[in-house]
């Protein structure tokens, strides 16, 4: 930005989705789920399976936004690949972040709101 150069503000992106899929992968190469430090309080209940599996997903998440943003930066002009960003790359994220639900329900997260309903039944 500062520079006034497009292309950096167009490669930033890629820069950043691939050094969150290296810190991940390695974590994952490390037997260590790196997703778990940064999310632990909104995923309470998720066992170590889920941590993991949520951690490879999201790293080959960032790998495929990666590519997708060298792909557009270079078949788009500069306020096309903008709108894409703001637009495409939101979406995106969103549907799958909506998609890893099934599998973090299936790995413990809804345990715990499951345990709190059986201890603490609603009042009438």
């Amino acid at each position: 930005v500062l520079l006034g150069d497009p292309v950096f503000i167009q490669i930033k992106p890629t820069a950043v989705y691939l050094l969150f899929a290296a810190v991940l992968f390695a974590g994952l190469l490390r037997g260590k789920a790196m997703l778990r430090y940064l999310l632990q309080s909104a995923f309470e209940g998720l066992d170590d399976e889920g941590w993991r599996k949520l951690s490879r997903n999201w790293a080959w998440f960032f790998v495929f936004l990666a590519v997708l943003n060298e792909a557009l930066r270079h078949v788009l002009t500069f306020e096309g690949w903008l709108q894409a960003k703001l637009w495409g790359f939101t979406a995106l994220s969103f549907a799958f972040t909506f998609a890893q639900l099934p599998m973090v329900l299936r790995h413990g997260l809804a345990i715990e709101a499951e345990e709190d309903v059986v201890t603490h039944p609603p009042h009438d």
